[in-house]
This record gives structure tokens, sequence and C-alpha cells, in this order.
């Protein structure tokens, strides 16, 4: 029940008789167990003569967002005495605890009057002793050292970049790096992001582009070598200076200064310094700015002037800048030049899908997937790419060509229910040309497959009648139980006959109680029996016969049966 009010004086919007009850109800110490169960939600519970009746309300930060009680009835909206009752215990609650906080916090100012601070210590000393001390204990503390030189980088002039010099000193050399020194890259970094986010808040774009900046174009290079945890730490610091960069407002931030933004990661992205984890959304800026035909022409040369195959990063960046200038079909043939390596295929097609390239992925993509030999696992992902985009254009073509042809290579009872769904009134007419491609193609175990689908019983028991692959008979058996007993004895039996007469001894009879014993996990218990009875009875020559068989069967069931 919404009733925006402040608690501080809620009591001038209710009636003077239910602020009477409430009050009475408070001093008598009717207001229990008042406790907050969440975040800015509290309960109590309210014990009157009639009963006991439990409140609710949430109040955020000072405001009654809502409240209720359980004596509501339907349609209820005015509040009532006990919740009237339960917020002035609230708020008396949270006078109290205001007022404990005001009372330590004047004692520990008391305390720290008492004692000698850092400021008493500096407001006493000279300019001359302050610089004293300060170059005496960065001498003997590293540490402190490298927290001055950070945090005052932004003054020294004579350097076209300070923190560059800072980032420089602390990352470590060599491939075995030690823990020591990590961490106070670590902290470094940590210090570069405050200075960086607080010169954003003052709007001072150019110390924001000179920090991150300088931690892009020194850490990301150190963070590729690393793994694991190292890999995550550095990978938040770099995120950290990379987002506020690319999401500059145009109206915010001076032309140069995002063009220096863009040469950077140009620069860094061309070398392989970028982490996977921040590729897409570099690629995305650099190629929003490839309208303009200077920026387009240094990627086209970056490109054209690198050895093929090209490194992931400069093919996905000429691949997204030539999509972004609406050359969709430049893509596709590109990417038709890269056939020979699939799996940089691959990851461009899915770069141009997340960035919403829809065209240039539709075309790419339809060209993919006619590589010989492309994985399945690649082929089902592009695939899903191009059937997913065809039914947010609403493009019923396209989409029944793609369940089409993945039905054809499949056999999946999935896509021919999508395909049936998608062709509607044509469905009759494409279900012919189906089953006439299978029939062609020679693939009639798809085939069977529609039939069962379409639960054309009578069909697909005519077709199996010609087939002599007992597997097939054991895919569909499920499905033709009961009504096709008859049909299943018969083809069991001559199945199985004609195996014994061509095969002998105990591996024989195993054979056939292995494949009996598929049909009696279906529960066609009484099928196996009959089915092991004319077996046995046609072949009494053959002892390890009835002796498999009546393994299909508890011990006290063997006689009965065999």
């Amino acid at each position: 029940m919404q009733q925006k009010r402040w608690l501080k004086d809620f009591e001038h919007h209710i009636s003077s008789q239910t602020w009477n009850t409430a009050e009475a109800l408070l001093q008598a110490g009717a207001v229990k167990n008042l406790r907050e169960v969440e975040k800015h939600f509290w309960v109590a519970l309210v014990t009157t003569d009639e009963g006991h009746f439990e409140t609710e309300m949430i109040i955020s930060p000072h405001k009654i967002k809502a409240f209720t009680c359980e004596c509501f009835g339907e349609g209820r909206r005015l509040m009532c005495a006990h919740v009237a009752a339960s917020l002035l215990r609230l708020r008396q609650f949270l006078e109290q605890r205001q007022e404990e906080k005001r009372a330590k916090a004047e004692q520990q100012e008391q305390k720290e009057r008492s004692r000698l601070t850092v400021q008493d210590a500096l407001q006493n000393a000279t300019p001359e002793a302050i610089t004293e001390f300060v170059l005496e204990y960065a001498r003997r503390d590293r540490d402190f050292s490298l927290a001055l030189k950070t945090w005052f980088a932004g003054l020294i002039t004579a350097s076209e970049n300070p923190y560059l010099l800072v980032l420089d000193s602390v990352i470590p050399k060599g491939k075995n790096v030690r823990e020591p020194e990590f961490r106070r890259l670590r902290k470094t970094l940590d210090d570069l992001g405050m200075q960086a986010d607080t010169a954003l808040a003052l709007s001072n774009f150019q110390t924001v582009f000179l920090i991150n900046t300088a931690v892009l174009r020194k850490i990301g290079g150190f963070l590729l070598q690393q793994t694991d945890n190292r890999y995550a730490l550095l990978l938040q610091s770099y995120q950290s200076a990379l987002h506020p960069l690319l999401n500059w407002e145009k109206e915010q931030v001076a032309q140069a200064l995002r063009d220096h933004v863009w040469d950077l990661l140009f620069e860094i992205g061309s070398a392989g310094q970028i982490p996977p984890e921040c590729s897409r959304d570099v690629l995305k800026y650099l190629a929003e700015a490839a309208k303009e035909a200077v920026k387009f022409e240094r990627i086209d040369r970056l490109f054209d002037e690198t050895p093929a195959p090209a490194p992931p990063f400069v093919l996905q960046l000429f691949l997204v800048a030539l999509a972004e200038r609406g050359s969709a079909a430049a893509v596709a043939r590109v990417l038709k030049d890269y056939s020979p390596y699939p799996e940089q295929v691959r990851s461009a097609l899915l770069v141009l899908y997340y960035l919403r390239y829809r065209e240039a992925v539709v075309l790419a993509g339809e060209a993919f997937l006619q590589t010989p030999d492309l994985p399945t696992g690649w082929r089902k992902e592009i695939e899903d790419i191009l059937l997913y985009l065809a039914e947010q254009s609403g493009d019923m073509a396209r989409q029944r060509e793609i369940l089409q042809r993945r039905f054809l290579q499949s056999g999946s009872f999935e896509q021919y229910e999508k395909l049936k769904k998608v062709a509607a009134a044509d469905w009759p007419a494409l279900r012919r040309d189906l089953a006439e491609q299978l029939q062609a193609k020679g693939e009639r175990s798809k085939l069977a497959s529609m039939l069962a689908l379409d639960n054309d019983w009578e069909a697909l028991v005519a077709w199996l009648e010609e087939e002599p692959d007992i597997r097939q008979i054991q895919r569909f058996e499920a499905q033709l139980l009961p009504e096709y007993h008859d049909f299943l004895k018969n083809r069991y039996i001559s199945l199985l006959q004609q195996y014994l007469i061509e095969h002998f001894g105990q591996p024989a009879a195993a054979y056939v109680r292995q494949q009996l014993s598929i049909l009696l996990q279906k529960g066609a218990t009484e099928l196996v029996k009959e089915i092991a009875q004319v077996l046995t009875a046609q072949f009494p020559d053959r002892p390890s016969l009835p002796e498999e068989l009546a393994e299909l069967f508890p011990k006290t069931r063997k006689r009965v049966l065999l």
C-alpha cells in the first residue's frame, strides 16, 4: 500500500483518532519486536486486547514508502493505529540511534584533540623541515617513495606524460615476478585509479587522459603475460582505465583529445596488446570513427601492409570498419579469402555479430558454411546466429532454408518441428521435397525419423519391413508398442532367425539376448517371451540359446518362459 509521507511528521496526515490510539498503544508498550529484516524493510508486532497484529513498513531513507497490517481488509488504504504506533516506535528508535552516533563522534573528536595528530605536526613544522623529512623517509622506504612520486607526478611539467615514468619504475622486469613486486604495481595502479576518478569528477579530462593512457600503454603487454589471479587483478585496472576514455561524450571533450585516444588504441591494438575481454569494445570505438576517410585509410593501410594471415585484431578491425561503412559484401569477400583459416573466420563472424553488423554477418556466415570439413560445433554456432537474425528480422525464407539444411544434416526432431512451424501452409509441399531429397541421397534413417515425427506409423512400418538393420526398429519400437505388437514380433523373429542361420555358438546366442534385452527394457515382457519361445523352438539344436535367453528373466521364471 503506497502512501509516501515523511516519517518525521506523518502524524499530520492521519486522523486524530488514529493518532491518539497509536500514542496510547506506544505508551502501553504494545509495540514489540521491532526489527529491520531487510534494508529499509521493518516489521513489528502490536499487542492489543483484540489480538496480535504484525505490521510491515518500508522506510527509505526517511520517507514512508509503503506499509501494511494484518488488520487490513480488502481495499483498505488508510493507515491504521497499529501501523501508526509502529512508525512512532521506529521514529524513536532511529532518533535514538542518530543521537548515539553524534555522541560517539563527539567522544572521538575529544579523544583526537587529546593526542598529537598528523595535522598538528604539519601545522607546527616549517616547509624546510617537512621537505627534509619527506626526502629522508623516501630514501628509507621504497613504498613511500613510490607513493610520493605517483601522487605528485601530475605536477611534473618537464615530461610529456609523467605517469609513464611512474609505471616504468614499478613494472617488474623479467619473467619471474615476485609477490612484493606485483603488490607494489597493484598499489600504484590503485593510486593512479583514485587520482583519475578525482580528476574525472572535476572534469579535468587532460589528467584523466594522461593517467589512463599511461596505464593502457604500459600494462597491456605485461598483463597478457600473467595468468589466473594476477591476470584478473590487472584486467580490472586495465578496464577501469579504458572505459572512461571510450565513453567520453563529444560535447564534453575536445576533438584533439579524442583523436589522441583513437591513435593510442589503434597503436596498441595493432601491436596485439589489448586483452581479449576488451577487444570488442575497442574495435567498436575504432570502427565508428572509420566513417572518416582519414581514419579508414589508416586501417586499410594497416591491413594491406600486414602479411597474411593478419593477427585476429587487425583482421577484425578491418572487417568492422568495412561493415561500419556499409560494405557488407566486401566483408564477405575478405573472409572468403581467409577460408584456409577457419578459426580466424569464426572469431571475426562472432565479433561482427556481437557488434550488430547484421548484413555482414548474414553474407559472410552463409559463405563460411560452405567451407569443406567445417567442425560440427562451429557450423551449429554460425547457423544459430543466422537463424536468430532471421527470426529477428522476420525472414521466413531464410529460416526455412537454415532449418531444412539442419534437418537434412542431422535428422533432428527439434529442427523438424521448428521447420514445420515456420513453413505453415507450405508444409505439405516442403515435406514432399524433404522426403524426395532424403530418398535421393539414400538417407533412409532420416526419412524414418520424418515419418515418426509426423506420426505416419503405417508408412514407417512399411519402411521397417524392408529395413535389414535391427537397430532401426529399436529406434521406434517404444512408439510402435503396443499397437504394432504383431509386426514387432514377426520382424524381430525374422531378423534374429537370419542372424542365427548365419552365426553359431554361444556368441550368436548372446547377440540374440542382447537385442531382446533392449526390447525388454521398454516394458515389452510378454513380447520378449513370445519371441524367445519361437526362437528356441526353431533352433532346438542350439543348447546355448535357451541358456542365454533365460538370463533375461528372474531365475524362478526360467522354466515357465522357456
